[in-house]
């Protein structure tokens, strides 16, 4: 096996693979700290419509979270979509350095992301079920289920 020496563009291709890997990980922890202040907020915002509405229960117990956790989401996804793109440019970088060294069976790596899939992923449950929750409590609020 010869030895591996680095090209000038293996050199620049690894320097952008470093950069970018810096990049995916700060944005996964972004998208970490999202799930975590949006839970955080909710809270703090039922303890403050609490005393803004003199412990009278009405919508507005349903409305602001369920616009706090669609924010968070809208945000979170944005991220996560970027992470996305931000690992595949680094897949694409690490198959560009195995084809100039001629590595055949190299994988592409190619996620193939799309906003919709950032959206709608497994990573944005934690939304799905506080909206799912909020949403529950408001239709048994409304139908006089629970409240008074």
């Amino acid at each position: 096996m010869k030895e591996y020496k680095k090209s000038c563009e293996d050199e620049l291709d690894w320097a952008s693979v470093d950069q970018l890997h810096e990049a995916t990980l700060q944005i996964s922890k972004s998208c970490f700290e999202f799930k975590k202040i949006c839970v955080g907020l909710i809270g703090a915002a039922l303890a403050v419509l609490v005393k803004l509405t003199d412990n009278n229960f009405d919508h507005s117990y349903f409305v602001i979270p369920l616009l706090i956790c669609v924010g968070f989401w809208i945000a979170d996804s944005s991220a996560y979509y970027f992470q996305r793109k931000t690992r595949s440019a680094m897949n694409q970088k690490l198959h560009a350095i195995a084809r100039r060294n001629s590595i055949s069976n190299y994988p592409d790596g190619d996620l193939g992301v799309t906003w919709f899939g950032a959206a709608f992923n497994y990573s944005m449950t934690l939304y799905f079920v506080l909206a799912g929750f909020g949403a529950i409590g408001w239709v048994a609020f409304s139908m006089n289920w629970i409240g008074s």
